[in-house]
């Protein structure tokens, strides 16, 4: 079941990382900052139907198409960059950027080939095997001993850990990543993001239920920081018991999971609101 999860969401990836995709990106060198996503549902030249992974719109006003691989780029995977790229170009009439977040080269690339006549199509690939996994532990946790505030590029460094080079597999980086998360001094809004795209990645990496359940205990964990969502008195109530604490709290925190994207069973199992609860929350969401 987990897995058929995992399938459905997984391309919704970048809308999940997109607040701090402008950080991964800069990383890489890419002059331009997401100032807003674009709709990922396209027609292709042959009346076919299909749904990238990120579209979004740039600050100099292009266009750019971001794709998550961790296959090899085969022929099919270009012509579908490149319907992507023409789509976007035609409807938005702005230049499209493609790029190509990777997990499996290990260097970064472009790939420019001649499609029709003179007309050439750039795919630029970044590698995440580029960065060091455990140099970025290694910085981190000297942080988080020292009590200091995650700069934004080591946030970013935090959400991507789990596709880095490293000497530790993908899962024990993941684990890694959700423990550091726990002990980063960030802002409240930082630590969700980081703590949604964690629960994603750990329907994918994780595939024993019981550590599965152990894993999520440990990312809910790192997300409800009570004291930085509400303020210190709704905490006290918290943890003597009082009602209304307790009750505004899971509320507050229902909706900004919600307004993460989150899933609805997540959000629910990780607040213990009922379908009627939850529900009325969601209307107060989206009006």
């Amino acid at each position: 079941m987990k897995k058929q999860i995992w399938k459905k969401l997984k391309d919704k990836y970048f809308c999940l990382l997109y607040p701090g995709i402008n950080t991964i990106l800069e990383k890489f060198g890419f002059p331009y900052k997401i100032v807003r996503p674009c709709p990922t549902k396209i027609i292709t030249y042959d009346g076919k139907e299909r749904r990238a992974d990120f579209f979004g719109q740039l600050d100099n006003e292009d266009i750019i198409s971001l794709e998550a691989h961790s296959t090899a780029i085969r022929k099919e995977d270009k012509e579908k960059f490149f319907d992507y790229a023409c789509y976007m170009s035609t409807k938005y009439r702005r230049k499209v950027h493609t790029l190509v977040l990777s997990t499996h080269y290990k260097d970064n690339d472009e790939l420019i080939f001649n499609w029709h006549n003179n007309d050439w199509f750039t795919i630029h690939y970044k590698s995440f095997k580029t960065l060091d996994g455990d140099k970025t532990i290694n910085n981190i946790s000297l942080k988080n001993k020292n009590n200091e505030e995650l700069s934004k590029s080591e946030i970013g460094d935090l959400r991507i850990l789990t596709f880095m080079k490293s000497k530790r597999s993908p899962k024990e980086l993941l684990i890694k990543s959700i423990e550091l998360t726990c002990h980063a001094k960030m802002n409240e809004t930082d630590k969700l993001h980081t703590a949604v795209l964690q629960s994603f990645l750990a329907k994918k990496f994780v595939t024993d239920d019981e550590e599965y359940k152990e894993v999520m205990k440990m990312i809910e964990k790192s997300a409800l920081d009570f004291e930085g969502i509400l303020g210190r008195r709704d905490k006290i109530y918290y943890e003597e018991g009082i009602e209304e604490g307790k009750i505004r709290i899971k509320h507050q925190i229902a909706k900004n999971l919600i307004k993460e994207g989150l899933d609805d069973e997540t959000i629910k199992r990780i607040t213990k609101l009922n379908q009627k609860e939850y529900e009325k929350l969601k209307q107060q969401c989206s009006k």
